[in-house]
Parts: C-alpha cells; sequence; structure tokens
C-alpha cells in the first residue's frame, strides 16, 4: 500500500509499505519511483518492503526548491524511519538511491547496504554525468517540443546507440517525464552537491556490503561499482546482465541477485 507522511519541512512525501516481517528499505533511482523497485523485488513472504518515493518523485512533493540536496534526501529518510517506529535489517537503493543510502549509513545503525548501480563516486568524478548537463542546457534554451530531437542530434547521445542503448531510453524517458521541470531541479541540486561521505567512514563500516555493478551502462559505469567495492571491507559485488539486454532480461537479473541478496530474511 501507499502511504503519506509530513517530513520536518512540512512536505508531503509518499512511500510504498509492501508486505510483513524483517523491515527492509530499497531506494529508487533518480526519475523514478517506487514502481522501479516493485518490478524487480522477488515474491518474499517474510519481508516488509518499504520505498519512500524520494521528494519531487513519483507522488511525493517537491519542497521547497532552495532546500532541495542529498542531505535533505537523506533526512526524509532519517525520518521515515522516525515514523515507522522500526529499524531497517537492510538498507539499499539504486542509483540515486544508492547515493542516499550510502550517506545514510552514516546517520544510521545498519549491518547490510545494498548498493545497485551507483552513479555517485566519492571523488567528486561525475564524468558519467555529461549527458544530465546536456539534458539542463536543452531544457533551458529550447522549447519543450525541441527537447528529443535536440538532444538525438548530440555526439553524445548517439554513441550510446552501440556501447549503452539503454541509457539513451532513460534520457528520453526524462524528456518525456511529467515531472521533468522537477527533475531539473533536482539535477541542479545534485551539480552543488557530491557525496559527503569520505573513504575513511566507508572503511570502518563493518556490515554486510553488496554492490551490484552492470557492464555497457555509461551512467552508471561498472568501475564505479568496483571501486565503491573496495572501498568497503566486506563487499561482494554482484554483476547482473549489460546494458545490452532487454528490458525483460534485466528486470529478471536483477530480480534473481535480489533473492539472492536478501533470501535469508525471508523466514
Amino acid at each position: 500500500m501507499l502511504v503519506n507522511f509530513r517530513a520536518s519541512d512540512n512536505t508531503q512525501l509518499t512511500y510504498l509499505d509492501h508486505g510483513q516481517g524483517p523491515v527492509v528499505i530499497f531506494q529508487h533511482g533518480f526519475g523514478m519511483d517506487h514502481q522501479q523497485v516493485v518490478d524487480t523485488w522477488p515474491d518474499f513472504r517474510n519481508i516488509r518492503l518499504i520505498c519512500l518515493d524520494t521528494r519531487g518523485h513519483g507522488l511525493s512533493e517537491l519542497g521547497r526548491k532552495s532546500s532541495l540536496s542529498l542531505t535533505r534526501a537523506v533526512s526524509d529518510l532519517v525520518e521515515l524511519i522516525d515514523h515507522l517506529g522500526e529499524s531497517p535489517v537492510a538498507i539499499g537503493g539504486t542509483s540515486l538511491g544508492a547515493a542516499l543510502i550510502m550517506q545514510l549509513s552514516t546517520q544510521i545503525a545498519t549491518s547490510h547496504l545494498v548498493l545497485s548501480r551507483p552513479a555517485f563516486g566519492i571523488n567528486g568524478d561525475t564524468h558519467n554525468f555529461g549527458v544530465f548537463r546536456i539534458l539542463q542546457r536543452i531544457v533551458h534554451e529550447r522549447p519543450r517540443s525541441e527537447w528529443l530531437q535536440t538532444l538525438e542530434q548530440t555526439t553524445e547521445f548517439k554513441v550510446l546507440a552501440t556501447s549503452a542503448p539503454r541509457n539513451q531510453e532513460t534520457y528520453r524517458r526524462l524528456l518525456n517525464h511529467p515531472r521533468a521541470e522537477d527533475l531539473m531541479d533536482w539535477m541542479r541540486a545534485l551539480d552543488r552537491e557530491a557525496l559527503s561521505i569520505e573513504i575513511s567512514e566507508i572503511r570502518q563500516y563493518q556490515g554486510r556490503v553488496d554492490v551490484i555493478g552492470q557492464s555497457h551502462d555509461a551512467l552508471h559505469p561498472l568501475q564505479l561499482a568496483l571501486d565503491l567495492a573496495s572501498y568497503y571491507p566486506n563487499a561482494r559485488v554482484h554483476q547482473i546482465a549489460s546494458g545490452l539486454a532487454s528490458d525483460d532480461e534485466y528486470q529478471e537479473s536483477v530480480r534473481r541477485t535480489f533473492y539472492q541478496i536478501f533470501a535469508h530474511y525471508d523466514y
């Protein structure tokens, strides 16, 4: 079921509360919502899945643009956990969700992190966001009717046809997104703020860590996932179907991987 609650800044947020049993929080990626997680979540009998629609995504309000940041979004998760009144046995996320979870792990006690297709490194390198910056410029300079055509004419977009075709669909979907303006505000916010977690904090984490990577994914480079895994003392790496796979192959690959990672909580 979908449930509303108000963050401390009075922004109304919506979260998915599905199943019963130990709580697992798993966060969606940029431009997506709880449905992204539902589409690849295994049919567990005794796990309570919680997924917050990050502010500005899904059914959650954006709130004040001036306060939009990774820090604010992490605070939303901390407040959600307080609202639930139950600590999660594991926290995880995809892309932007993985970044939020990394930050969250420095603020709550948790023994299991799952970082799926991370897009944010801890060294400030954001070369993989190049097309996002092109999107921002197009949205700012062109009428909406020209957004997609202008994007498809750029060299940066064209080269993805053979190297990372699923990324092309991601960018097309963003330009056609019903909340495209809110997502542009998010892009600007992400350009202003990098991950604040330090390598020293990561190396001190003693819990279980599962890192999921994918080849042929320019937005979520496999090497970034491998680099993050090398910093966590107890990390295991899982590689899912490549970015050349079909949607069905991709979803089934993620579903199998999630089952391997979370099945021991399903008792």
